[in-house]
């Protein structure tokens, strides 16, 4: 089954040995810790953007070289991968106890959470794919354009 986040992906940010001892001494990718921790992670995401940007594509999984030609093209946003492992990597250390949660990590997991709220309320503008209606083919938006005033006619 194809991920969003790959293995690789998190010796930017922390050391195989630690990840290990956070998800147990099973095997490392299929560990039900970690898939659990990623799945909250990106349901957080979604929870918070998904309102005004396409989740469904942003968190689309890497095709495998089998099924792209020959040919494995990251194409995911880096900055989501870099929050999703932030978010992840702070649900493992939570589960072993709050005070067990080393600083930068919980700095890293609130500095994820702040700008996602400040690009889920339109805030901070962001390149991820937008919403897109059907009808229009125009990126979904919040902004409405009203009036309290009935509409004036001057016909004579």
């Amino acid at each position: 089954m194809a991920r969003f986040i790959l293995q690789s992906d998190y010796a930017m940010q922390i050391r195989t040995e630690i990840l290990r001892l956070l998800t147990a001494q099973t095997d490392f990718y299929q560990n039900a810790k970690l898939v659990r921790a990623e799945n909250t992670a990106i349901a957080q995401i979604k929870n918070r953007i998904g309102a005004r940007y396409d989740c469904a594509t942003i968190f689309q999984p890497l095709l495998s070289p089998a099924e792209n030609g020959g040919e494995q093209i990251d194409t995911r946003d880096q900055w989501i991968v870099t929050i999703t492992i932030d978010i992840t990597l702070y649900h493992l250390y939570s589960q072993t106890g709050s005070k067990d949660v080393p600083e930068h990590r919980s700095q890293r997991y609130q500095d994820a959470i702040d700008w996602l709220k400040d690009v889920g309320n339109g805030d901070t503008p962001c390149d991820l794919p937008a919403i897109i209606d059907p009808d229009t083919e125009e990126a979904v938006s919040d902004v409405r354009i009203w009036s309290q005033n009935a509409p004036n006619n001057h016909k004579w």
